[in-house]
């Protein structure tokens, strides 16, 4: 830890002292009010001499107490910091993957989908979202750097694909439906 402002914490202990021991401890004499005749008898008493102490040592640790917050509030003026100088070459970006989920490019998005499988464990700190898209877009998962997550969509769009692409292109639950009559 570093202060950016060490002359701070000198001119406020320099500060202290000084209240401490000229104005705090001043003992000048009474010169205000009245003044009462043979006080003597009263300060001889036990019950001046307890208030006195307990006087003394309330006026004492005000004094500790104002020296403390003086020297507290100037290491907070010095602005005490942390300097850390980071390295890092990684490059945060967004990756988005986007797949034309067309029945004719079901085999390139299959192989796309594996490559892309190959490339996630070598990713660190970039997020990546999926897009599919035929007539519109539908964002099938957000930017993420959950990559369990992303490796459980690419399997399940690698999964979806590769029974395009057994079926010969088509849709399987489509051509079940087609043979059946509709109703109206």
């Amino acid at each position: 830890m570093e202060l950016m402002y060490p002359i701070v914490i000198i001119v406020c202990l320099v500060t202290s002292i000084i209240l401490f021991f000229v104005k705090l401890n001043n003992k000048g004499k009474y010169t205000e009010g009245k003044r009462v005749a043979n006080t003597k008898f009263i300060k001889e008493t036990q019950y001046y001499k307890d208030k006195m102490k307990r006087y003394n040592i309330l006026s004492n640790t005000i004094k500790i107490l104002s020296v403390m917050c003086i020297i507290v509030t100037g290491v907070l003026i010095a602005r005490p910091v942390t300097v850390q100088e980071r390295g890092d070459d990684k490059y945060n970006r967004d990756i988005i993957i986007g797949l034309d989920i067309s029945l004719s490019e079901c085999d390139v998005n299959l192989e796309l989908v594996k490559k892309f499988k190959e490339i996630i464990p070598n990713i660190e700190g970039d997020r990546i979202g999926i897009v599919l898209f035929n007539t519109a877009p539908i964002v099938y998962s957000p930017l993420t750097d959950d990559y369990d997550y992303i490796n459980e969509c690419l399997d399940n769009i690698e999964k979806q694909m590769q029974i395009v692409v057994n079926n010969g292109g088509e849709i399987p639950w489509i051509t079940a439906y087609e043979d059946r009559p509709r109703r109206c």
